[in-house]
This record gives C-alpha cells, structure tokens and sequence, in this order.
C-alpha cells in the first residue's frame, strides 16, 4: 500500500467536500493512484467505489474556455508564455508571461490569483 507524505495527509483531513477530491486527484496522480484510493486513506472515509469522485457538474460560465483555441489572438499570447505555475487553488497548470505582478484567472477552477514573483 503506498503511503501518502504526512504534509499531504494533514491537508486532506484539514479539506472537505470538492476542495478535498481536488488536492486528491492530485496526489493520487503523483502516487499513480485513483482520488477514491487516496481518499479511503482517510480514517471514516468509505472505500473507494472505482468511479471517479471528482467528475463534477460545473456551470458554463461565459468566457470560460476549456478546449483549444485555434484564433489567431490566442496564438499571440501563446508566444508570450515563459513560465509555468500551478494554481494555488486546484494545481493546474497554468502558463504565464515573465510579468509581475500578473492577475491570472485559473480556467479550471475560476479563482483569480495575483503572482507577485
């Protein structure tokens, strides 16, 4: 059985509810386990059923874009991309010009994160 780091368990148990299958989903990918699999390590979390807790119904929100964007302005900023960071919020990736301070909306989970370095 793997065990996950003491840093990851605490932050679990301190999670509930989506926040939880979020920061899950992303430790079960560096272990190469399932969100079920490293949730039922939680002491009173039910075993995992083998279907994927994370697939949430999110409301289309407008001028959100979840698939590729073909147009000519979104090659152009493409090109500007330099670095890449992880959203505090739900840790996807995210790719940003070398700017700062730079106020950057995560696709994903539409939080809005302002990076300073």
């Amino acid at each position: 059985m793997t065990i996950i780091s003491p840093e990851e368990f605490t932050l679990l148990m301190s999670l509930s509810g989506y926040e939880q299958n979020l920061k899950a989903t992303n430790i079960g990918k560096k272990y190469g386990m399932s969100a079920g699999q490293i949730i039922a390590m939680l002491p009173n979390q039910p075993a995992s059923s083998g279907t994927n807790i994370t697939n949430v119904s999110m409301p289309i929100q407008p001028g959100r874009r979840f698939e590729y964007d073909p147009s000519p302005e979104a090659k152009d900023r493409r090109v500007n991309v330099t670095q890449a960071v992880n959203c505090p919020s739900c840790g996807a990736a995210l790719g940003i010009p070398a700017i700062r301070p730079i106020k950057v909306t995560c696709p994903q989970c539409a939080e809005e994160h302002i990076f300073h370095q």
